[in-house]
Formats: C-alpha cells, structure tokens, sequence
C-alpha cells in the first residue's frame, strides 16, 4: 500500500491484504463476487476460470478446457447459479455454478471478446467484441436476441443497469448507452482523451463509471447523461473498475502503476492505493466490502484486502 500522491496522510484510510490466492498461471484479466460476497471468479490469460471460496480461502472449481484462448471477463448471475466467461477465442460460455459444467455455448462474434456482463433479471448476457458490436443472447434459450452496432472501433467494455440499460465503451474513446427494447443506442457520451477500456455501474443504476487509456475515470450522470467528475492520480491508463455496493466507492485496476485505487464518492478523493508488485488489471468490491485486486506478469496471484 502507499498513499496517492495528493492525499495527505491523515486522510489514509488504513487496510490489510488478508490473502493472497495461488493457483493461475498467467495474467488475471477480471474479477467478479457472487452477490453474497462469497464466492469469486476470476478470469486469466491461461484460458481457465477460477472460482475461489473467499470464506475458506482457497480455490473450490477450475472451469477449463473449453476456452481456447485467453479468458478476458467473468461474470456472475445475479442468482449466482451462472457464471459467464468471454474469450478471444470469440465466445461466451455459460456455467453451472453448482456443478462446474459449461451448459452453453454462444456464438456470433467474428473477434475477440473483451467483456460480458448479466441483466439485472439474468434472462440476457451482453458481450463485447474487438468486431465493433455488443451481441445480446437469451439465457434461456441461449438464442443470439440482438447485435448492437455504431462503435467505429473495437468494443472493450459492457454492463447493463437495473433498468435494461446497456453501456459500452469503446476504443473510438466513447461511451455508448443502448436501449434494449429498441435495441438501438439512446446516447453517446464523449469527455474521454484516448481509448476507454471497462465500465461499470452503481447497483442502482444512477451513476456510470468508465476508465480509460487517458489515465483516468469517469463518473457519469444517468439521469443528466452528462459527465460530473474525472477521478485523477494514474500514471499508467486505467482498466477493470467496480463501485461498492452502497455506491459510496469506487475502485479501479491502475495497470503500470501496479494498484488498485479507491476514491470516496462524496469527496472524490483517493483515499488509498492497494499496493502490487506488479501490473494489476482485475479490481472487484465485494457485497460486503472485501476488494479483489490481480494481474502480475509473473506471479498471477489474486489479492483480497479488507
């Protein structure tokens, strides 16, 4: 841990790495908390997703041998009985939590994916591709519902709000907001310097944050559509962002800064830098508040702080 360059010190809010979780065998792309907090999934570069016991403090499944390429995102449904993987392999499967078996998968992205995520009813998982669109399947009847086009290039980033709103962002440096009962995009909001990469709402769904290659985030206004903050302090572009569950913070993955950061939302500080010895790219807030930070080009392990 170290302290952001412009907080004093007496606003250091203290934390503890409480484990530190092996078994990987190259990077970590995303993290993702079951909504009770316990359970985690993990999505690497060796083509496998990892569930973790975070109560226990060990692994409980490898899901493998059907990716691939590497694994990008993972993603939990909001019941917890699936978890979504995305792949450059150009995929998206679907798992049983409960049995480990894959009982899905979703085709029709002609490159890689960068990012999945569930609606908040868990009956549509959105996927984003280095092919310029978001594609949205049925989870039910694992039937492809609708492609999304307009970005001009690849698509990075998804999530979709509570009420049906899908957000993207895009190396075309926006980022696009899609209706989907009309399936088509209602907004787009311009503000970022360079490539954005990962997005993330808060659970109510009022408030969006983006990061980006220009080394920052940003906060935006759901109601407003407009951008009301640029969260500051990485030297290095920033990636895989999650708000707590009572949207009072936000943590971002700080890739060559090797940290993940938290700001308080009221102030819009940093309040604390989780401390790696290497790049970290994967960045997750539990329900209740523990932080799940990897990456490391040689030691992929995944951190949990307290």
């Amino acid at each position: 841990m170290h302290l952001c360059p412009e907080l004093p010190s007496s606003h250091f809010v203290a934390s503890n790495c409480v484990v530190r979780l092996e078994g990987h065998s190259d990077i970590v792309h995303e993290s993702s908390f079951s909504s009770d907090g316990k359970c985690l999934a993990t999505a690497s570069r060796d083509g496998t997703v990892r569930l973790w016991d975070v109560e226990q403090q060990q692994r409980s499944a490898t899901l493998e041998y059907l990716h691939c390429n590497y694994v990008t995102s993972c993603k939990f449904s909001p019941d917890d009985t699936l978890v979504a993987s995305a792949s450059n392999d150009q995929t998206v499967l679907l798992w049983d939590v409960k049995s480990h078996r894959c009982i899905a998968t979703l085709n029709g992205h002609s490159d890689e994916i960068n990012s999945c995520a569930f609606s908040a009813d868990g009956d549509i998982v959105a996927a984003a591709s280095n092919d310029l669109t978001l594609r949205l399947w049925n989870t039910k009847t694992f039937k492809n519902m609708a492609i999304l086009q307009g970005h001009t290039h690849y698509v990075y980033g998804c999530d979709i709000s509570r009420d049906g709103i899908v957000a993207s962002t895009s190396w075309d440096e926006t980022v696009r907001l899609w209706d989907m009962n009309v399936q088509r995009c209602v907004t787009m909001l311009k503000g970022h310097t360079n490539s954005c990469n990962k997005c993330c709402f808060t659970a109510d769904g009022t408030l969006l944050a983006s990061t980006s290659w220009d080394r920052t985030v940003r906060l935006w206004d759901m109601r407003t559509r407009e951008s009301i903050a640029t969260l500051k302090g990485s030297s290095s572009y920033t990636y895989q962002c999650s708000f707590s569950n009572d949207g009072a913070l936000i943590a971002a993955a700080c890739y060559k800064d090797n940290v993940a950061r938290v700001w308080d939302m009221k102030t819009l500080r940093c309040i604390i830098a989780l401390q790696h010895k290497e790049r970290v790219c994967a960045c997750s807030f539990s329900s209740n508040g523990v932080v799940a930070t990897a990456g490391g080009t040689y030691d992929h392990m995944v951190h949990l702080w307290q």
